[in-house]
């Protein structure tokens, strides 16, 4: 019991931070109001999933709600992680600089 919840609250957290890097990715600096919806609403979506999760396993006990908290946290950093190490798919360039 005690895998299925880290899971759970791992496999939350690793749709949390992809959602999140998906939402910033279709945020386009030529319409600012989309861009707060997209937000708000990525944001809004994001939280409900995340409160429902932490709630189901706070009714099964304290230690099912650190194990969905803590896999939640370690999700969100390793992916973060993931996506900060990958430019390739963070879209991120170095701005053609090079060294020589």
């Amino acid at each position: 019991m005690i895998a299925l919840w880290l899971f759970v609250g791992g496999a939350v957290g690793t749709l949390n931070a992809l959602t999140l890097w998906w939402g910033v990715g279709c945020i386009r600096p030529e319409s600012p109001h989309r861009a707060v919806a997209w937000a708000l609403g990525g944001a809004l979506l994001r939280w409900t999933v995340v409160a429902g999760v932490l709630i189901v396993a706070l009714q099964q006990g304290i230690v099912p709600g650190l194990l969905v908290f803590a896999g939640l946290w370690l999700a969100r950093w390793g992916t973060t992680c993931w996506l900060g190490l990958r430019p390739s798919l963070s879209g991120v360039s170095d701005g053609g600089t090079t060294q020589t």
